[in-house]
């Protein structure tokens, strides 16, 4: 085989490669959500990774649930919670990455159930758009998530620590606000 038809395999070689490759990138990459979607349904997931409003809850876990006179409160599986501080963090320096983590199967423990303990949802993250809301509430102690408007609760991967860490350093919680000492 002459030197110059060598040459032209070995580039066609590389193209045909680069297009397998890139085909099968961009198929992993529109099926990494597929768990999300049928858990948390396509308008929830769609609206975690758009949302144009997204707040920040912080909840009262002190009181044992008994709602706090004259203060908002959210429902939940566990009962009644106060809030004690909205905050909009749409525009917070991270935020695109930090609503990616939630659309990505990889965040959710898929094929474990919730501890027995009882949870002590710490904090909540409001995501709305035009079409409705959805809001997240956070055990970060137990890892565990609950889709608020649906019922529907799962664990999160270690990417709890990553989002408690993300709202650490952005100084949006303290330390008080997310461990399990301050929710006793």
């Amino acid at each position: 085989m002459k030197q110059s038809t060598q040459g032209k395999l070995v580039i066609i070689s590389i193209f045909g490669i680069s297009i397998l490759m890139s085909g099968y990138a961009w198929w992993h990459n529109v099926h990494t959500g597929d768990q999300v979607i049928r858990f948390f349904g396509i308008e929830a997931a769609t609206r975690l990774r758009h949302a144009e409003t997204i707040e920040l809850l912080l909840l009262d876990n002190s009181h044992e649930n008994q709602p706090i006179a004259e203060q908002p409160t959210l429902k939940t599986s566990t009962g009644e919670m106060t809030i004690l501080s909205v905050q909009d963090i749409s525009s917070a320096r991270g935020m695109v990455h930090m609503q990616h983590t939630f659309i990505q199967d990889h965040t959710y423990r898929w094929d474990q159930s919730l501890p027995d303990l009882p949870l002590q949802w710490a904090f909540a993250l409001r995501f709305t758009d035009q079409a409705g809301q959805t809001t997240f509430l956070f055990d970060p102690a137990a890892y565990a998530i609950e889709h608020q408007e649906t019922g529907q609760q799962i664990l999160m991967s270690e990417m709890m620590n990553n989002l408690v860490r993300y709202l650490l350093e952005s100084k949006l919680v303290t330390e008080e606000d997310v461990t399990s000492d301050s929710m006793q």
